[in-house]
């Protein structure tokens, strides 16, 4: 029996078509993912609960503030408790997910608080995130903060 052309063409189309939207589902499920991990760090670091803040990091996290490599986890914690709290409200405050596999995924949050009349401060945060044992975890984060006239 023949097969015409024509159908193996629809039918390659078709398999095509529902890997792409396949993909994209389990993009938009690791995204969710990402954005539940991420509501419940910032939550917790905003709350001052840093034990939360450093169970949501791996071990080995490298973190970078304004280029400068942190030596440890523990100088993180110590960071954490110092912070003072309520945090000043950004003038804008902006989260985005980039899921990459199945297990990993990156975020970039730009902030931007005054600091006084004439100058603000923008805060570009990128963090990469692995699920392992199925549990999201921040394996490299890092913080840049520079100041900006304000406009």
């Amino acid at each position: 029996m023949k097969t015409k052309p024509q159908y193996i063409t629809i039918l390659l189309l078709l398999t095509i078509v529902g890997s792409a939207f396949a993909q994209k589902s389990a993009d938009l499920s690791i995204k969710t993912e990402i954005e539940l991990a991420v509501a419940k760090e910032q939550n917790a670091f905003k709350n001052g609960d840093c034990d939360t803040v450093l169970s949501m990091m791996d071990d080995d996290i490298t973190f970078l503030a304004n280029g400068n490599k942190v030596p440890s986890k523990q100088v993180i914690g110590t960071f954490c408790n110092s912070m003072p709290r309520p945090f000043k409200t950004p003038l804008f405050d902006i989260i985005e997910v980039f899921p990459l596999t199945n297990t990993s995924a990156y975020t970039i949050r730009t902030l931007e608080f005054s600091k006084d009349d004439a100058t603000n401060i923008q805060e570009l945060v990128t963090k990469i995130w692995k699920k392992t044992d199925g549990i999201w975890r921040i394996t490299h984060l890092h913080s840049t903060a520079k100041e900006m006239n304000a406009n």
